[in-house]
């Protein structure tokens, strides 16, 4: 059985749902098809693309349940509340993470500049992993390569429908979204451009209003936050310091190393950095990255203030919210 559509959208993620559901309530008749099984058990295509299935929902969903577990084992008791023992069941915790869509180690030990060369197998089944820059050989149990993720293309047909595809298989669109075959449009981690949820979502909504809905517009990637939610988490927003210089020339960086309260309150040692950097000629902010507790939270009301183009000053000017972290951003020195 056959039947016809005014838009096709093949797969949908953020970017291809969102996208089909606005050129729906602009009055067509959309088709949206998904293939990706995402590891589901029965091989089922799910919807909802990667951040819903096994990226930033899960993660988030098992961060909890840790976070959970390390207050109730170690820190309660300061609080003078006492349970009884405590117990994890794995089980249970990865069934809520599956209904929603480890342990805690935007002691790790950094080694930057250092290109992996390779990695051997010693007697006893541990690892030595030897790496490049002058760095020495790093000793572990288990290696995890995080090598990135490509764009989603393959079987689709493109080539043969004659879209253009670059090296690592990602469609090549204008800042209107669309390919070099005029009726085909991509949006979302198949471009390659930024592979955020909230990217995707925007990327749909303007292909669908500049298609559809007679609004022109195109997505501004010059300002977007971004987080790792890891323990503490990770936050930023705008040009990283060494960016800033190279771009603007002369910055003016702040900062503040503190330990936050509620980490004083429940006699925790972690402590915060809250870095800003601002054009030395202009004044302006152009970049705020944090490390610290609902650092991911805090930062999003503070892209506003970069996408806005506000000042030092205007962040000088502000009074602090007493007592909490967020004030941090206000007192900057």
């Amino acid at each position: 059985m056959s039947k016809q559509f005014d838009v096709l959208v093949i797969g949908a993620g953020p970017g291809g749902y969102i996208a089909a559901i606005r050129a729906g309530q602009l009055g067509l008749n959309v088709a949206c098809c998904e293939g990706n099984p995402y590891d589901d058990p029965k091989g089922e295509a799910r919807l909802g693309g990667t951040c819903l299935n096994v990226g930033c929902i899960p993660s988030k969903a098992l961060l909890a349940s840790s976070e959970e577990f390390e207050n109730v084992q170690h820190h309660l008791g300061d609080h003078g509340i006492t349970v009884g023992d405590v117990k994890v069941d794995v089980a249970k915790m990865l069934k809520r993470k599956d209904d929603i869509v480890g342990k805690m180690t935007k002691g790790i030990e950094f080694r930057f500049n250092a290109p992996f060369k390779k990695v051997e197998k010693r007697e006893d089944g541990s690892l030595l992993v030897h790496v490049g820059g002058g760095s020495a050989p790093i000793e572990t149990d288990l290696l995890l390569f995080a090598t990135g993720r490509v764009p989603y293309t393959k079987g689709l047909g493109l080539e043969a429908a004659g879209v253009e595809l670059d090296k690592d298989g990602a469609i090549k669109v204008g800042d209107d979204n669309r390919s070099n075959v005029p009726s085909i449009y991509a949006v979302g981690d198949v471009t390659n451009r930024v592979q955020l949820t909230p990217v995707a979502i925007r990327e749909g909504q303007a292909f669908a209003d500049t298609v559809f809905g007679n609004k022109p517009h195109t997505v501004d990637y010059g300002c977007i936050p971004s987080a790792v939610f890891s323990h503490p988490p990770i936050a930023g927003v705008g040009m990283t310091e060494a960016e800033a210089r190279n771009k603007l020339g002369t910055v003016k960086v702040y900062t503040s190393d503190f330990r936050p309260m509620k980490n004083v309150l429940a006699n925790r040692n972690e402590r915060s950095l809250y870095k800003m950097i601002v054009d030395a000629e202009t004044e302006r902010v152009v970049g705020i990255h944090m490390i610290g507790p609902d650092a991911p939270e805090i930062l999003q009301a503070a892209a506003v203030a970069v996408k806005a183009g506000l000042t030092k000053q205007a962040f000088d000017d502000t009074v602090a919210l007493h007592p909490s972290m967020a004030e941090e951003l206000v007192l900057l020195k």
